[in-house]
């Protein structure tokens, strides 16, 4: 028997997404900054590849199950550049006792990375962007950006609830994209996994980004509504 799973999307949310979308493309992609936290498993690794006749058809892999070690990352970007990552590996979460990126690792990378990169583009105002997680408080994140001499960022902002596919270029697709580029590194281990992925981070380029950013309809003259799943119904005007 097929089970068919509705999600339904209501005329006001797509609306809140809407009001985002026509704020954000009054602005300068590149002064909008977008952050957000991803991980990636140590065995991560090819799902095919190519060999030679008789060569072994897989690829090796440290860790095969589910519970493979996974690597936390927080990235930020605007719409013309990347800035500097940071990666917490399963021993540091150990040695703070966590089990994912919380507010204090947050701040710490605010304080210790963020703050000079976003002074060192050089632009006023900036917005930084983000997801409603209970880890990303407003009132923290402002005070340590301005006490570490941060006065470019003029706001945060936080995306509509449930809405980052549709309005974060890092969740749509950059991430993925990400992914797929250390993957296609071929071997992950223990020994290179940082490595990695902040290599391939820093590698993305103004092109890919740009792109993201305007298929997620942040650039002026854009139709707001261009990813409505129900426009029939819900009429937007």
């Amino acid at each position: 028997m097929l089970f068919l799973h509705f999600v339904i999307v209501s005329w006001k949310h797509c609306e809140d997404i809407a009001s985002f979308r026509r704020w954000a493309s009054h602005i300068n992609n590149n002064n909008l900054i977008f952050l957000d936290e991803t991980n990636l498993k140590l065995n991560a690794a090819p799902s095919s590849t190519l060999v030679a006749p008789g060569e072994q058809a897989f690829v090796v892999v440290e860790e095969d199950s589910s519970y493979a070690s996974r690597y936390d990352m927080i990235a930020v970007c605007s719409g013309n550049e990347v800035l500097p990552p940071i990666v917490f590996t399963p021993e540091d979460r150990k040695q703070l006792n966590v089990k994912g990126v919380n507010t204090e690792m947050l701040i710490n990378y605010i304080e210790s990375l963020l703050t000079r990169a976003l002074s060192g583009l050089d632009r006023y105002p900036l917005y930084l962007i983000m997801d409603n997680s209970n880890i990303h408080n407003e009132d923290k994140i402002m005070e340590e950006l301005h006490e570490n001499g941060c006065e470019e960022v003029k706001e945060v902002r936080f995306m509509p609830a449930s809405s980052a596919k549709r309005l974060s270029p890092l969740d749509n697709t950059i991430f993925a994209i990400w992914k797929q580029r250390c993957k296609n590194r071929g071997l992950i281990t223990k020994s290179n996994i940082v490595n990695v992925m902040c290599d391939e981070w820093n590698k993305i380029d103004r092109q890919l980004l740009s792109a993201c950013y305007r298929h997620c309809s942040l650039t002026y003259g854009q139709d707001v509504y261009k990813d409505c799943p129900n426009p029939h119904w819900h009429q937007h005007e």
